[in-house]
């Protein structure tokens, strides 16, 4: 009994020299910081010294009213940026069924674009890649039984063979799919990511309106 399988055994250093894809989670998240960094400071200036500097420049309640609604809107818009910035922060539950899921439409555009470069020699899916891995396994843990039986040397060299190249086949199966699960969770963070910028670029432009609104309200012109 043979489970080497010609032609669909990795060597072991495939995916040795390929960076992990979480080594760029923790720039994203840097990048989440700054930019919450950059919201929290937005939000000192708009309660710092300016209320203080206009006060005497607010007369009667409408002026007051429009005041509180100019500082709150623009708040409000900082507020926004942060909370939905600090969802990057936030880590996130990945296993392989988070490749199905529809944030991760174009990582799969791309994996069907070039399934070997993702599953290398184990299928064209993650859920091959993983019956790879358990396949392997198994045939490694039956030879391992037929090698404690077998009294021919010669059998038993052919039987370790075996079950070294069945072993060497589950480790690299299993690699793809840590590698992959890397991915999936790096992607997800990396759209969290853009979809905060998105936020952030909005909740910038409430925060400049509710900017304007305290200063038309307190130019004294009203």
């Amino acid at each position: 009994m043979s489970t080497a399988d010609p032609g669909r055994t990795e060597s072991a250093g495939t995916l040795a020299g390929l960076p992990s894809p979480l080594d760029a989670v923790g720039d994203m998240r840097a990048t989440a910081k700054w930019i919450i960094g950059a919201a929290a400071a937005v939000g000192v200036a708009l309660l710092g010294g300016a209320p203080l500097a206009a006060v005497g420049r607010i007369h009667g309640f409408g002026s007051a009213a429009e005041a509180f609604g100019g500082l709150a809107l623009g708040l409000a818009g900082v507020g926004w940026a942060i909370w939905h910035t600090a969802d990057a922060l936030i880590p996130p539950t990945t296993t392989l069924a988070t490749l199905d899921t529809p944030p991760l439409a174009d990582l799969r555009a791309q994996i069907a674009a070039e399934p070997a470069a993702y599953f290398g020699p184990f299928g064209d899916s993650a859920a091959q890649v993983q019956a790879a891995c358990q396949r392997f396994g198994t045939a490694a843990a039956q030879i391992a039984v037929m090698l404690a039986a077998e009294p021919d040397a010669g059998r038993q060299a052919i039987l370790a063979q075996g079950q070294a190249d069945a072993l060497a086949n589950a480790a690299q199966a299993s690699a793809r799919l840590r590698w992959l699960l890397a991915l999936a969770h790096a992607w997800r963070v990396r759209d969290q990511l853009r979809r905060a910028r998105l936020h952030t670029f909005a909740g910038a432009a409430v925060a400049a309106l509710g900017a304007v609104l305290f200063l038309v309200a307190t130019s004294g012109k009203g």
